[in-house]
């Protein structure tokens, strides 16, 4: 017996307009089965937007689950024009109804700026509102504030407490059955909790090799357990802060070639810091022979790769005084905008240089001054000599 697939689309969506979720999941599994077997980008374009009309129907009836589905095409841009503010709306309205990954979803929306201005804080307070429903992903990105410092007081202690909740309640859940899709999802999020931990502990190793005012015994231990995780576990934030000891001559006699190694091995585990960081070595000529092209060619890796504040920073500054590429101050202007936004002071402080001097701006000394306060107030010292 012959089915007709549109006659069934017909029948699934009625049945999805009706307040029907199952019709509204079958649905969404024949658009999705449609959108591998399209021959052209066309086709595939107009199945997506009959996919976000059907995921508008089930968050038209406040389903979480639909409501998250809709944010997330908004987001990415599936079947419409991306739009990050609708998104946001979206994953609020599924966290108002208490749904913990909408909530987890809002805090995202605070810590990457997702159709919002970026507010530590505010994430911070989602990811442990989704905590108290004992949701694991909210630890580890709670984890992930206090490691950093995003709208706290850096914390490792504190970090590896969320790290060790998250842990539990992914092992808890592994116990019981799950269908596979979820069950790979809280593998993955072990995974993630066991590459933090170790950034966690590599950061706290290199903290207190830094402390002058600890024994040295103590300061020694931490340095043998901070190589450890760099050259045996292979941890990046180890690798990269082996690198920055080195490079500072901090508790080991100073030597750039051996700093370079460990940024070079970073790098090949993908931290874009280390990439800078290697970037900053060729333009300066530290443990290698000075070369402007290799310094951009590493700034716009680390940029490309994951938008790292510091590397767009330099790469403006390429752009500026023109080192291994061609002077374009508008470019120049373009990615301090990018590092201002994510909140590095230095950038603050080189758009305030175009402004000071008109470059590829015209002249203006009050918004100069604008940056230039804006700067030292996110720690850049050197803006304290243009105020």
């Amino acid at each position: 017996m012959n089915v007709n697939p549109a006659k069934v689309e017909k029948q699934l969506y009625k049945l999805a307009k009706k307040g029907d979720l199952d019709a509204l999941s079958a649905l969404n599994e024949y658009y999705e089965k449609c959108v591998a077997e399209a021959k052209t980008p066309k086709e595939s374009s107009k199945i997506r937007q009959k996919a976000l009309k059907a995921a508008l129907i089930g968050a038209a009836q406040n389903s979480p689950y639909w409501l998250i589905v809709a944010g997330e095409m908004y987001r990415y841009g599936v079947g419409t024009e991306k739009n990050e503010k609708k998104a946001f709306s979206y994953y609020e309205k599924a966290a108002a109804l208490g749904d913990a990954d909408g909530i987890v979803k809002v805090g995202r929306a605070w810590l990457n700026g997702i159709g919002v201005l970026t507010d530590y804080q505010k994430s911070l307070h989602y990811f442990e509102k989704a905590a108290e429903q004992d949701n694991p992903e909210a630890m580890i990105l709670a984890a992930y504030q206090y490691e950093n410092g995003k709208g706290v007081d850096v914390s490792f202690e504190k970090s590896l407490e969320w790290l060790t909740r998250a842990e539990c309640g992914c092992r808890r859940r592994l116990e019981g059955e799950l269908p596979e899709k979820d069950r790979k999802y809280y593998e993955s999020l072990l995974e993630d909790v066991d590459h933090k931990r170790m950034h966690c502990e590599s950061a706290a190793c290199a903290e207190l090799v830094g402390r002058e005012d600890c024994p040295a015994e103590q300061r020694q231990k931490a340095f043998s357990q901070l190589s450890e995780l760099a050259n045996e576990k292979g941890d990046w934030c180890a690798q990269v802060n082996m690198g920055i000891l080195y490079e500072e001559g901090t508790f080991v006699r100073q030597d750039e070639r051996k700093a370079l190694e460990y940024y070079l091995m970073a790098s090949e585990n993908g931290s874009t810091g280390a990439m800078n960081n290697i970037g900053n070595f060729y333009l300066h000529g530290k443990g290698v022979a000075k070369d402007y092209d290799k310094a951009f060619a590493w700034y716009q890796k680390a940029a490309e790769l994951s938008g790292n504040a510091a590397a767009q920073c330099s790469l403006g500054m390429c752009y500026q005084y023109g080192y291994g590429t061609k002077m374009n101050y508008e470019k120049a202007r373009r990615f301090y905008e990018l590092s201002a936004k994510q909140g590095l002071g230095l950038a603050y402080y080189r758009m305030g240089l175009l402004y000071e001097q008109g470059l590829g701006v015209a002249k203006d000394i009050r918004i100069a001054k604008q940056y230039f306060g804006e700067a030292l107030h996110r720690g850049c010292r050197e803006a304290a000599l243009k105020l």
